[in-house]
């Protein structure tokens, strides 16, 4: 049991890189998108700056718009919906992948300790 939790946690760090560096990059181009295919939302949301990798927080709020299923005041594209659909799902891959990190080290900390 012990060597399976080592094995799970040692490759889920090694995907928790390139599965981060796909989220935040799959933010970036939903924050290009949104703001090509609706400027004036896109402005009204969080300001006329454009996306960046600096500033994760500003396309994470549009994010969380589109999650919550609010109407925000005009429809939103299908080629958006897509975009948004695309990035969710390496959002949650990269949570999934810390989180399991998180509890398979939690678990060899409670077995390890435990038998001291």
């Amino acid at each position: 049991m012990l060597s399976f939790l080592y094995v799970l946690s040692l490759l889920s760090f090694v995907a928790i890189g390139p599965l981060y560096v796909m989220a935040f990059t799959a933010l970036h181009d939903f924050g290009k998108g949104f703001q090509r295919l609706h400027p004036h939302l896109y402005t009204r949301l969080i300001g006329a700056d454009p996306p960046s990798f600096l500033s994760p927080g500003r396309t994470t709020k549009l994010f969380r718009a589109i999650q919550s299923g609010k109407y925000l005041g005009e429809p939103i594209s299908p080629d958006l919906l897509a975009i948004y659909r695309n990035t969710r799902k390496y959002v949650l891959a990269a949570l999934t992948c810390f989180i399991v990190l998180l509890f398979s080290l939690l678990i060899v900390d409670a077995i390890t300790d435990g038998s001291r």
